[in-house]
């Protein structure tokens, strides 16, 4: 098969499926996982789709939550015991949707006082369990896609709120370009979130960084501290630790 049919065939898949794995491209045309990745590369150059580790989606393909909610998530629950520690008893948080976000919620101590501001709804399900904590759903729009809140009821209450530390859901990172967003409506209650907030966490598993998406949420330097599952001196963070982030 010539390169050209192989990419085409690779195309199909994407549209087909959303969705595909490199280690079973490579099955499927008999080829390497390094020839696959080079063809990735190349269709993501013309537009065609956009690389995630271990494959490819759509361009504008974002998995529904609750497919995300399964998905790596060890690897979640990995990023989310890094964030734990920076929470402290009496803060005022803002969690914004995202599942690394729902498993930290899992992790907080059962008898720690924190009054919580959050647009997920799976996160203020949660909350209703802990005595000590003063949870507040804020209202709005549902983003059925991310379980979220939206629109100008969120910003409102965003307006009102001064927050100690915020957990920013983000679906790209890039140390030039900045933290960017597939849903426009999302990426503007994501900035107002920042701008609420002392200090910006964003718990981010590594394939989302070096991606990007079609809206903005604000520039790198918003960001206060990014936890991936990764070691903080590997040389996908150098660029983060060189521009003096904390990196976890």
């Amino acid at each position: 098969m010539l390169k050209i049919e192989r990419q085409n065939a690779i195309l199909q898949e994407v549209r087909a499926f959303q969705q595909v794995k490199s280690s079973a491209l490579s099955n499927m045309f008999e080829v390497s996982e390094d020839t696959i990745r080079r063809d990735l590369y190349e269709l993501e150059e013309y537009g065609h789709l956009k690389r995630v580790h271990g494959g490819a989606v759509v361009p504008s393909y974002i998995p529904s939550f609750k497919k995300r909610e399964v998905q790596e998530i060890e690897t979640k629950h990995l990023i989310a015991k890094k964030a734990l520690p920076l929470i402290e008893e009496g803060q005022v948080l803002i969690i914004d949707g995202g599942t690394s976000n729902l498993q930290l919620v899992n992790l907080l101590p059962t008898d720690i006082s924190l009054t919580v501001f959050t647009n997920s709804i799976p996160a203020a399900s949660k909350l209703c369990e802990f005595a000590n904590i003063d949870s507040v759903l804020m209202g709005g729009n549902i983003l059925r896609k991310g379980y979220t809140t939206v629109g100008h009821q969120a910003l409102d209450s965003l307006a009102d709120i001064h927050a100690d530390i915020c957990f920013v859901g983000i679906t790209s990172i890039d140390d030039q370009i900045g933290l960017t967003e597939a849903n426009q409506p999302e990426a503007i209650v994501k900035r107002a979130i920042i701008n609420a907030s002392d200090k910006v966490v964003t718990l981010a598993i590594s394939s989302k960084i070096g991606t990007k998406q079609a809206f903005k949420v604000g520039p790198i330097d918003c960001l206060d501290v990014l936890i991936t599952e990764l070691s903080p001196t590997h040389s996908l963070l150098e660029p983060y630790q060189q521009q003096g982030y904390t990196v976890l």
